[in-house]
């Protein structure tokens, strides 16, 4: 690559929640370049969503014309890496490992995430959040998330994964207050961290939260820091949807990488 600092996780409109007007490819890469930061592709690949009622920009096989297009484009600039933020679900499996055999080696990097397990109620979206707290405790609901995401680690269908405790994006104490019986301390997140270890899973530094009301990175810096001395390796996004919000990020993620090698 190019230049010495990389964000591993920017959003087009390849995006399923981006509209077919929003950011391309090549809007990214005029302000990476200017920056000089290298940029990584990592849009959301989610194999529930793939029938035409989604409108999903990779329904119908598109997976290839984004890798054409991308490979085009990276004749000409060798700062930019073809990415998937792929969605883990515990009953698609072998859907997933089938995927990965396909194209794994036609991707520069692939992370795995967990939005949601119960389809349509991504808890990633404060609406549909509210909606499946009126179904299940909010207890319940934390320690699924955590259920979820030690499956998604313990299959080692991905090497990097995103975002590790993305369900206090708005179960927090600034927003959706947690309920007494909820524990959101750092225990279930230095488990997942460790189960991560373990597994050589490399784990995001995910800057987004900054922008939602835990108003804090995914995972924390207390965590990173725990986890950095164990043996955590991390990958540093901005998870940017926005070209305005990459812009904004850029200093950032190159102080981050500063902040994670002084540990």
């Amino acid at each position: 690559m190019r230049y010495k600092y990389t964000d591993y996780h920017v959003h087009t409109n390849w995006s399923i929640d981006i509209v077919e007007d929003g950011p391309s490819f090549e809007d990214y890469i005029r302000i990476a370049d200017m920056n000089r930061i290298n940029i990584c592709f990592l849009e959301h690949y989610e194999l529930r969503y793939m029938d035409k009622e989604f409108s999903n920009p990779f329904s119908n096989e598109n997976i290839n014309t984004y890798l054409e297009e991308l490979d085009t484009l990276k004749e000409t600039y060798d700062f930019i890496l073809a990415g998937l933020e792929v969605d883990y679900y515990s009953e698609k499996e072998t859907e997933l490992r089938e995927f990965m055999d396909d194209y794994g080696n036609e991707l520069d990097f692939i992370a795995g995430t967990i939005h949601e397990w119960i389809p349509l109620y991504p808890v990633t979206t404060r609406e549909r959040l509210m909606e499946l707290l009126e179904k299940k405790p909010m207890k319940d609901v934390i320690k699924e998330y955590f259920l979820e995401s030690k499956k998604m680690v313990e299959s080692k269908i991905f090497k990097n994964i995103c975002h590790i405790d993305t369900i206090f994006r708005y179960i927090n104490d600034n927003d959706i207050k947690p309920n007494k019986d909820c524990d959101i301390s750092n225990k279930n997140v230095l488990e997942l961290g460790r189960l991560c270890i373990k597994n050589k899973t490399k784990i995001e530094y995910n800057l987004s939260g900054l922008r939602f009301p835990v108003k804090r990175p995914f995972p924390s810096k207390e965590v990173v820091h725990i986890l950095k001395k164990e043996g955590a390796e991390f990958f540093i996004g901005s998870d940017s949807h926005s070209l305005e919000y990459f812009e904004e990020q850029i200093s950032k993620i190159k102080d981050t990488y500063h902040f994670i090698d002084s540990i």
